[in-house]
């Protein structure tokens, strides 16, 4: 395993989780895939685009979050990362806290990382 692909993909996670928490969506813009797609904890697959406006909407505020428990598993132009997520905020008002398990699967494209696909699994921890 490249300690370069895991340390980039260590830092890549940290900052998709910051980026939550700025609101800033040119991160998420460059970094997930134009057909990235993710399997939310119910099962429903969603889009970039439907992530992406739901979560910077205003509907949903997310106050904090921090990723930890990351694992990189490298293979040469791809890669599986899973870890776990800790956010909190509000959603329609109402305050969350929510702990996943994700996946996410990256592809290194023109020399940089893209993500792919994703899946989150909520979790008690």
């Amino acid at each position: 395993m490249s300690t370069d692909t895991t340390a980039q993909l260590t830092e890549i996670e940290h900052q998709l989780a910051a980026a939550w928490v700025e609101g800033n969506t040119s991160f998420h813009e460059r970094i997930l895939a134009d057909d990235w797609s993710v399997i939310d904890p119910s099962g429903k697959i969603l889009t970039k685009a439907e992530v992406l406006r739901e979560a910077f909407s205003g509907e949903r505020q997310i106050s904090s979050g921090e990723i930890d428990q990351i694992a990189v598993r490298d293979f040469g132009p791809f890669a599986i990362v899973t870890g776990r997520t800790r956010m909190s905020g509000t959603y329609q008002g109402q305050e969350m806290h929510v702990t996943l398990r994700f996946t996410d699967v990256f592809a290194r494209t023109g020399g940089e990382w893209k993500c792919l696909a994703s899946q989150g699994t909520l979790t008690d921890e």
